[in-house]
């Protein structure tokens, strides 16, 4: 998962399969999840689209709000 200095509206054109915008943090303010070389991508994406953006990659034990956490709902629930 990657927080990302863009909005929803900016980062949306740039996800790919298995990456999905997990969280809306504010207008300029997003949190993309997925599998890790799908979110590197989209952070590449970006970049180039957008230029440089402040990113952050955030410590997390699952790709919380994903299609990743779809074979694990039974688990946690």
């Amino acid at each position: 998962m990657v927080a990302v200095e863009a909005s929803e509206e900016e980062v949306l054109p740039c996800l790919c399969e298995g990456v999905s915008v997990a969280a809306v943090n504010g207008p300029s303010s997003v949190v993309v999840s997925g599998d890790e070389a799908g979110v590197a991508g989209v952070v590449e994406r970006i970049a180039g689209r957008l230029g440089e953006r402040r990113v952050k990659w955030l410590r997390v034990s699952h790709a919380f709000h994903s299609p990743l956490m779809e074979p694990m709902l039974d688990d946690f629930r």
